[in-house]
């Protein structure tokens, strides 16, 4: 909750916007000129549970959405495919490998994470001190390794979320990619996340339209009106709990200053903000799932950035490569009613 609670310290400057929950998890990174990133330990899918694995029936699609206990949204999946960057023709695979970099709270969870040194990042990360936010208690994009990182192309399926209840037109949709080895009701949770946090809990911070209310604690603006995601704080409860983790819950409404909370004859009081994003974003892909010894499926989002010098936006008739890749986690628990969302940060 560090990291979480200083990124929605810097989006509230930035008009009270708020950023999500995060974790982390143990990388084996192949010490060659090609790395792969690796959950460890690694454990292939389909291999025998552990005993402090908790084992659950798969639960489909149709009955996790069902079961939901609020209304949810309408869910759409393409066929398995590569995974295609942002900006369409603009943006041209890395094929010569990138910078890897991670962020992490101390120098000494990178060493471990990467199996290396602190006095070897320290090597690679000459600026190493200039990357610590003292106001997250955070090292930020720090280099881990030498070699150039071969960028994975996992398939991944698209999947189309549609709230048409939601009265913004922008707001109602989202279209992500997810894993393409997930099973479908797994693929949901994440694409739902992604919606949540890319228009409620990220780009933009709160719900709309809300009423305002003056006297609200925090940042808190008013309550959500008709034509919002959710209007009744048990219906909004009930959509997080089919997504999310419960740790994932309790740390994203337990933050200071909150961005969402219980009002009055089941009200949903809410914050109002919005953040910028990366103009370097050149779009993201993803590692392979693999299944922990608790249960869990863990993998690596994996952010293609442009960062060299010379790089002046988009405008401009040139192709840009790729030339970093910043991982995060994303980790998905099990649960007697299907997978949930416990790690997520979004990738721009």
């Amino acid at each position: 909750m560090k990291k979480c609670a200083a990124i929605l310290a810097s989006l509230i400057f930035l008009t009270a916007c708020a950023s999500a929950p995060a974790g982390s998890i143990t990388p084996t990174p192949d010490p060659t000129a090609t790395p792969v990133i690796t959950p460890a330990p690694t454990e292939a899918p389909t291999a025998t549970p552990s005993p402090t694995m908790a084992v659950y029936e798969e639960v489909s699609f149709d009955d996790w959405r069902g079961d939901a206990g609020c209304r949810m949204p309408d869910y759409t999946f393409s066929a398995p495919h590569k995974p295609l960057l942002q900006q369409g023709e603009k943006v041209v695979w890395p094929t010569e490998g990138v910078t890897l970099r991670y962020s992490a709270d101390s120098l000494e969870e990178v060493a471990e994470i990467f199996h290396t040194t602190v006095e070897n990042i320290k090597e690679l990360n000459p600026d190493w001190q200039d990357n610590y936010s003292r106001n997250g208690g955070r090292y930020w994009d720090l280099k881990v390794q030498a070699e150039p990182y071969t960028v994975p192309e996992n398939n991944v399926v698209t999947v189309t979320v549609n709230a048409p209840w939601v009265e913004g037109y922008y707001d109602r949709t989202e279209v992500s990619d997810v894993p393409a080895s997930l099973d479908k009701q797994a693929r949901a949770a994440l694409a739902s996340a992604y919606y949540f946090q890319y228009h409620w809990f990220g780009m933009h911070a709160g719900f709309m339209p809300f009423e305002s209310v003056e006297g609200l604690p925090g940042w808190l603006q008013g309550y959500a009106t008709d034509g919002a995601f959710y209007t009744k704080f048990s219906e909004f409860s009930s959509f997080l709990h089919t997504v999310y983790s419960d740790a994932w819950i309790d740390d994203m409404l337990n933050m200071d200053p909150a961005p969402f909370a219980e009002g009055e004859s089941d009200t949903i009081l809410t914050i109002d903000g919005d953040r910028g994003s990366n103009i370097a974003y050149c779009g993201h892909v993803f590692t392979e799932p693999e299944l922990q010894p608790d249960g869990s499926l863990t993998f690596y989002q994996v952010v293609l950035t442009c960062e060299n010098e010379d790089f002046a936006g988009w405008a401009g008739e040139e192709t840009i490569v790729p030339d970093t890749a910043t991982v995060t986690t994303v980790r998905l628990v099990p649960t007697e009613n299907g997978w949930r969302v416990d790690a997520l940060e979004l990738p721009n």
